[in-house]
């Protein structure tokens, strides 16, 4: 394989330039990203299911990353779910002002009210602001930051670090866009193969190339 788009090394003989450790305090998982020899990163994700680790050829990427959320939709349909229960309740109450119906159903009102709270904060929590960065041709997120994590210093100083190293990795590759987008489409299906990158995704990633244009076409 061409030097330029190996994106697997001995780790004894590797040198790290910038390192990033993360943790989700919502959900306890751990991120590790490992920028080394220049033109590789590392990302290592530890969560409860267990470890996935996974290294890339920084070229494939694209240096501009994107910022935006992850919507919990589990935890948002729990709390609509829960304020409407207690919407119900409320109204219902509001139209039968008996004491007896009160003292009976009050306590219910009180606990869909907490259990709304809760899963307000459960789903803040889980829909954490992220950091991604891109496959080039195919725009599929490939290292995904959480924002402003440990803290806002060292998040910006590694993203910028990253965003170098992947525009100087792009200019030292000796290879026409055509073979890079063979190479990307390639280590795709590698991660999927590998269980790190959903296969829905992969599939949507290939159906983007016909609409793609190259000097030399694909």
């Amino acid at each position: 394989m061409n030097n330029n788009t190996q994106d697997t090394i001995n780790t004894d003989t590797r040198t790290t330039q910038r390192a990033l450790f993360q943790k989700n305090q919502a959900t306890g998982e751990e991120r590790v990203f490992t920028i080394y020899d220049q033109r590789f990163v590392e990302v290592c994700r530890k969560g409860i299911l267990g470890e996935k680790k996974y290294n890339l050829n920084l070229s494939i990427l694209e240096p501009w990353p994107v910022r935006h959320r992850y919507f919990s939709w589990r935890w948002l349909l729990s709390t609509l779910y829960f304020l409407i229960a207690t919407c119900a309740y409320s109204t219902y109450l509001y139209f039968h002002r008996d004491t007896d119906v009160l003292g009976r159903l009050m306590p219910f009102v009180l606990i869909f009210v907490l259990l709304t709270l809760g899963s307000l904060v459960m789903f803040l929590s889980r829909s954490p602001h992220v950091i991604e960065f891109r496959s080039r041709y195919c725009g599929v997120p490939l290292v995904s930051l959480l924002y402003n994590n440990p803290n806002k210093a060292d998040s910006k100083a590694f993203v910028e670090e990253l965003k170098n190293r992947i525009v100087a990795a792009s200019q030292s590759t000796r290879i026409d866009k055509h073979q890079m987008l063979i190479n990307e489409i390639t280590r795709l299906e590698r991660l999927v193969k590998e269980n790190i990158l959903n296969e829905h995704i992969y599939e949507q990633a290939k159906k983007r190339i016909p609409n793609m244009k190259f000097n030399q076409g694909y």
